[in-house]
């Protein structure tokens, strides 16, 4: 473009220059020549003047779009440099989050190696006993030890090693054995873990169905069922005991001489419940007879 520009610029040069030209041949024409005069010559100097004029205006008018051509030259780089800026900018904003990124996926890696850490940990802590878990629920069989049937073991208070563990219990013929903690340290030992917990980060605001049948980990926090608990507690006597303690190491405690749970069919009531001793004071009493209730079921008589 610049190129054509210069070239028109090139041609109006040189037609001013033959317009003067001719100018100063007529011109040394009439000097010379007496007879190049009167009207004709006066039409042809004006028609040479209107062209210089026109070639004049040309001339001014190309400089005026070169004037243009240098602005639009101009805001294009100044485009051009703000569009580099911009892609520096993205290009300095893509880094940094992929660092972030790196970063957070280095902690969610060592977040999960301190959750396996901690969960390896704790399968090893049940051969020290679980003295130092809080709080803790349970309940023990009365009654002598009943013999052990290859892994699985009718009751905590008839196992053998006397270790606190992780074990098999069937209580009776007819039911399938399922997985249970015992815990052989804490009031002479014999009791099976029902419930624990002791940070809070399982959620215990849940349905009919998994209330029944148990939900959490014997690593963790978990919630026994209520069927486990049924069969269980009308298979043999059974007592329950309750400890509590904060994290500032209060503890307080409820043992109930009786413990038994009912059916599903009659809403797994709290059939049974001993005398009372301990710390904590007797909050069960009032419970006596009442059915289970859960989010989606609402068996007490509260309005």
């Amino acid at each position: 473009m610049c190129f054509g520009v210069n070239k028109v610029l090139l041609y109006i040069y040189v037609a001013l220059f033959l317009v003067t030209a001719v100018r100063s041949s007529l011109d040394d024409g009439h000097s010379s020549n007496t007879s190049l005069t009167g009207y004709g010559y006066e039409v042809l100097l004006a028609k040479l003047d209107y062209l210089q004029y026109k070639l004049i205006e040309m001339d001014f008018t190309m400089k005026e779009d070169r004037e243009v051509v240098s602005q639009k030259q101009t805001h294009q780089e100044e485009l051009s440099n703000g569009l580099l800026w911009a892609i520096n900018q993205m290009s300095h904003n893509l880094t940094v989050l992929q660092t972030q990124s790196k970063k957070i996926l280095s902690q969610q890696t060592a977040c999960a190696s301190h959750e396996q850490m901690r969960k390896e940990i704790q399968q090893l802590a049940p051969k020290q006993g679980k003295a130092d878990l809080k709080p803790l629920t349970s309940f023990g069989e009365h009654g002598s030890e009943s013999k052990r049937q290859n892994v699985t073991i009718r009751s905590c208070k008839g196992e053998p090693s006397k270790r606190s563990g992780k074990y098999f219990i069937q209580p009776s013929e007819n039911y399938e054995p399922f997985m249970v903690y015992c815990e052989q340290t804490r009031f002479g030992g014999g009791w099976l873990v029902l419930q624990l917990r002791f940070d809070g980060l399982l959620d215990f605001y849940r349905d009919w169905s998994e209330f029944r049948d148990g939900f959490g980990s014997l690593d963790r926090e978990f919630w026994l069922g209520l069927e486990h608990l049924h069969q269980l507690t009308t298979a043999r006597p059974h007592e329950l005991l309750v400890e509590l303690e904060d994290f500032s190491g209060n503890y307080v405690y409820a043992r109930y001489k009786e413990f038994e749970i009912g059916s599903e069919a009659e809403h797994y009531p709290l059939k049974k419940l001993g005398a009372y001793s301990g710390t904590a004071g007797d909050s069960l009493a009032y419970h006596k007879g009442m059915k289970f209730t859960t989010l989606d079921r609402d068996n007490d008589d509260a309005e």
